[in-house]
């Protein structure tokens, strides 16, 4: 079995899936639109635009401002979910203790099987949300922000395979059986500013987000929404930071998780 084969395998899991489940992938795209309904719901009834941009700091629309916070919110937890949710999922499920044995390592098979269904993934979710940028910043920019989107949410793929995989390390070697991810995942997009700017939060939470991948990934897909045309210059230093932490995470993951299939298949705790 060879890594093409991995990567095969798992672009047709998820076309099958839309194949023959029509209603969770005609759920799947109304979701982004759901959760920017609340967002921008929520704004309207606690407060105003006017308000928002007083907070900011910028001359902001928050439409886009928010779809890009939709946007990378729901690919970060994609990622969580895909990689980390995995061993969870195989737990309930029974397969955990084939993939364990497979012929590749277990983030490699998670991996590589996960990579090209967040592609698909993301590309659904930027051309659902195409129309709305274009209409509501014209043509031209509509185009550049939908780069910058697109950009942010491949790059800051990376860095949090490496953050999930050290989920998947540890749900290897503990025998938790509960959904760790459902109240997880919301606490790390709260630290990363995905509904608040993170500049904005208290000195202790900010530097918790400032471990995090995420916050840089949403930060660079906010760039899109924050100015009327893409600063290169703080784009091209954000991409330097999750490459760093790319190569940071990464590396921990790889060594971690060699240490937890070992541990969890010599103390019986798949």
């Amino acid at each position: 079995m060879g890594l093409k084969t991995l990567f095969k395998a798992g672009l047709m899991l998820d076309l099958y899936f839309f194949k023959n489940n029509r209603a969770a992938f005609i759920s799947m795209l109304l979701w982004p639109y759901l959760v920017l309904s609340l967002i921008l719901g929520m704004g309207t009834i606690f407060g105003n635009p006017e308000s928002f941009k007083a907070k900011v700091g910028m001359e902001v629309d928050p439409i886009v401002y928010f779809v890009a916070s939709t946007f990378v919110a729901l690919s970060s937890i994609d990622v969580m979910w895909g990689v980390g949710g995995q061993i969870l999922s195989q737990r309930w499920i029974g397969t955990l203790p084939y993939t364990l044995l497979a012929p590749y390592r277990t983030s490699v098979t998670l991996v590589v099987s996960y990579v090209p269904r967040y592609l698909l993934s993301i590309s659904i979710n930027i051309l659902e949300f195409a129309p709305l940028i274009v209409i509501v910043s014209g043509a031209y920019q509509g185009v550049l922000k939908l780069g910058v989107l697109f950009l942010a949410a491949t790059i800051g793929m990376f860095p949090l395979l490496g953050f999930s995989a050290l989920f998947a390390s540890l749900l290897l070697t503990i025998r938790e059986e509960s959904n760790i991810l459902g109240w997880l995942n919301p606490i790390i997009l709260l630290f990363s500013g995905a509904f608040y700017p993170a500049y904005l939060l208290p000195y202790w939470a900010r530097l918790i987000s400032q471990a995090l991948p995420t916050t840089y990934t949403i930060e660079l897909a906010r760039t899109a929404a924050l100015l009327s045309s893409p600063d290169l210059a703080h784009v091209t230093f954000l991409i330097g930071l999750l490459a760093g932490i790319t190569v940071v995470y990464n590396f921990v993951a790889y060594l971690v998780i060699g240490a937890g299939e070992r541990k969890a298949m010599r103390e019986g705790a798949i």
